[in-house]
């Protein structure tokens, strides 16, 4: 079985977010239960999939095939930083965006609604997008993250053009995932 998800690849290293990044790694580096995505995987997933049957994948990269024939290319602008979880106990530092592109929200989804139609149900959560940056098991000084998170310059951190999204396989590893690509498309 393989580990699939469908996501949008986001060019980090070259944008002021690799910056941001950095920036919290080193003033939050006292965390050790901190686990921060390296700037390689950094992506914004459309719909998690999970383990697949081999005998599923040509029928998801039918479906997708088809789903993409109505799309077109659009921008995006992460703008806007913050957490999941309450500021007691906090799970995800995530980069989003304040103005959300509504050909991102009918791609996402159009996606969802494929996925659904061929067997792979839709999420109970609402279809949030972002970025993780980093996941937090535990934190040792509460307080200190809450400042540090809150000091946080809200600013356009990465502009960028959708023109393509990708079925990626995830190779989970002791030292942190890989992702593999399965299938590419282009917006048109």
């Amino acid at each position: 079985m393989k580990r699939l998800f469908l996501a949008i690849p986001i060019n980090i290293k070259s944008s002021l977010a690799s910056d941001l990044a950095n920036t919290l790694r080193r003033q939050l580096g006292h965390e050790k239960f901190i686990n921060w995505v390296k700037l390689d995987n950094v992506h914004l997933t459309l719909k998690f999939i999970g383990n697949t049957f081999p005998y599923d994948e040509p029928k998801i990269i039918d479906a997708v095939t088809e789903m993409m024939q109505s799309h077109n290319t659009f921008d995006m602008v992460f703008d806007n930083v913050g957490i999941f979880g309450s500021h007691y106990a906090p799970r995800v530092i995530w980069l989003g965006m304040k103005n959300t592109p509504k050909q991102l929200l009918s791609l996402a989804d159009d996606a969802l609604d494929t996925f659904d139609k061929i067997g792979f149900p839709r999420d109970r959560q609402n279809f949030v997008p972002h970025l993780t940056l980093a996941r937090i098991k535990k934190l040792y000084d509460k307080e200190y993250f809450t400042k540090i998170i809150a000091a946080v310059e809200q600013k356009p951190y990465i502009s960028q053009s959708v023109n393509r999204i990708i079925l990626f396989q995830s190779i989970l590893r002791p030292e942190g995932p890989i992702y593999k690509i399965e299938k590419l498309w282009h917006l048109t």
